[in-house]
């Protein structure tokens, strides 16, 4: 960082400051990593509360029904990642004055937020047949039916508010947005310690959810209102004799819809292929060898979430720079933070293997509720090559390119096939072995070729 004047005084950088800058850390990181800081403090304490408040048969159940919220994603068909794009890009232009940007980005919330209040009903029906199918017959007790319920509702309001906070973080508020996820992850972790105090059992999931889409909800429609309303008067402001060509509105069909349907099948490959874990061995092998996995799965997801994070505090930005046509200052900025990353990711999943192949020095059983260390080794090889393939995704869809749909459909593909058939035949050996070698030997090198050719043209 260099030095600046100001009012003829030299004012040099402090040695925080330099270290902040030398490692990308900005106010929209800080909240960020306290909120996975936060995750990572406060996981070992909430798999406590777990092996204390459920048994191993309950544990399996309990994650399935983590497993089957997550089907939200082929509801979302990864258009919220798109919107952050697509939104940077139309924030670069309202600061640049350019005509009709204000009213595009109104049209831009409009049409997302119907797009997803749609999907929302949809989701939460299939959450509930999904679970219903996956459980009725496995699970020893019928606890789990009414939380279901529950807990699909509740998630789908979550998904109705997600493009709301994704297009507020792609217009500017990036800080703004992940405060707000930081208290869902503070608020909805407290939620489930509490609930499980009170002997809830698996309504805490129901009450953590809850808690995460009132935080959404009081984001978007008291806190950050304005900004919503600013929008909605811009787009009502209308030349009274304009047409819609002199308009030049945002063409969703034209413009978001042919990068969001090649996302959207590339974010249903990537969900068969890895979020099924616990369903394949609730299905094949019972719920307490669910519950190891699904255990030690919560863990790995938390460390993917901690390194990802660290991307994606930055995508917003880097599309602000390339649609400003800072394209040297948008590969420098991603290229740093890609090197972090993969550092943090790395550090994480040694910790994680150090610790659970000690804990037999413990004398307490708390191995027993984990996969062996071996097993770990094989999951983080597959995890760090997601993330190559996931630091990929996120350039290309900065600069608005479209995703390699033929990779990914075949390297996801291949490893849903390795996993589903090595889930079902030796359990959790075979996922995390089919899920390491599809991911490092078929989709990295596939999704690797094609971002070299895309930036060779490029």
């Amino acid at each position: 960082m260099e030095s600046i004047a100001i009012r003829g005084i030299i004012v040099h950088p402090t040695r925080l400051e330099t270290i902040a800058k030398r490692f990308q850390i900005d106010r929209t990181l800080w909240f960020a990593m306290s909120a996975r800081a936060w995750q990572a403090i406060s996981g070992p304490l909430t798999i406590v509360f777990l092996v204390r408040a459920l048994t191993l048969g309950e544990q399996g159940v309990y994650y399935v029904l983590a497993s089957v919220m997550s089907i939200q994603l082929f509801f979302e068909l990864g258009l919220l990642n798109v919107l952050i794009s697509q939104s940077g890009h139309l924030a670069s232009d309202i600061a640049s004055n350019r005509p009709h940007a204000k009213q595009r980005m109104s049209q831009l919330i409009s049409v997302a937020g119907r797009w997803f209040l749609g999907a929302s009903m949809l989701y939460a029906l299939a959450a509930i047949g999904f679970g219903w199918r996956t459980l009725v017959d496995k699970a020893s007790s019928d606890d789990w039916k009414t939380p279901l319920v529950c807990l699909s509702i509740v998630a789908a309001g979550s998904v109705a508010l997600a493009p709301r906070l994704a297009i507020l973080e792609g217009a500017g508020y990036r800080a703004s947005v992940y405060k707000v996820r930081f208290f869902q992850m503070l608020l909805g972790t407290l939620a489930v310690w509490s609930t499980l105090l009170m002997g809830f059992k698996l309504w805490a999931l129901v009450f953590s959810s809850f808690v995460q889409f009132l935080c959404s909800f009081l984001a978007t429609f008291v806190f950050y209102r304005a900004f919503f309303d600013s929008l909605t008067n811009a787009n009502g402001n209308r030349e009274p004799n304009a047409t819609v060509e002199e308009e030049s509105g945002l063409k969703w069909f034209s413009e978001v819809f042919p990068l969001q349907w090649r996302v959207a099948l590339t974010s249903m490959a990537y969900h068969i292929a890895t979020q099924f874990f616990t369903v394949i061995l609730v299905w094949h092998h019972g719920e307490e060898a669910a519950g190891r996995l699904g255990m030690t799965m919560s863990i790995v997801v938390a460390i993917q979430g901690m390194a990802i994070t660290f991307i994606q505090t930055k995508f917003s930005l880097v599309s602000n720079l390339h649609g400003a046509g800072d394209r040297e200052g948008a590969g420098e900025l991603w290229r740093r933070s890609a090197l972090i990353s993969s550092g943090l990711l790395v550090t994480a999943l040694l910790s994680v293997l150090a610790v659970v192949w000690l804990l037999p020095m413990a004398g307490r059983g708390w191995e027993d509720r984990f996969i062996e260390p071996w097993q770990i080794v094989i999951l983080a090889v597959g995890c760090l090559a997601n993330h190559g393939v996931a630091l990929q995704s996120f350039y290309v869809l900065s600069r608005k390119g479209r995703p390699f749909l033929a990779a990914c459909l075949v390297g996801f593909g291949a490893t849903a096939i390795f996993v589903w058939f090595g889930g079902a035949r030796w359990g959790a050996t075979g996922i995390v072995t089919g899920y390491a070698l599809g991911m490092l030997g078929v989709t990295l090198p596939l999704h690797s070729l094609s971002y070299w050719l895309y930036r060779a043209k490029k």
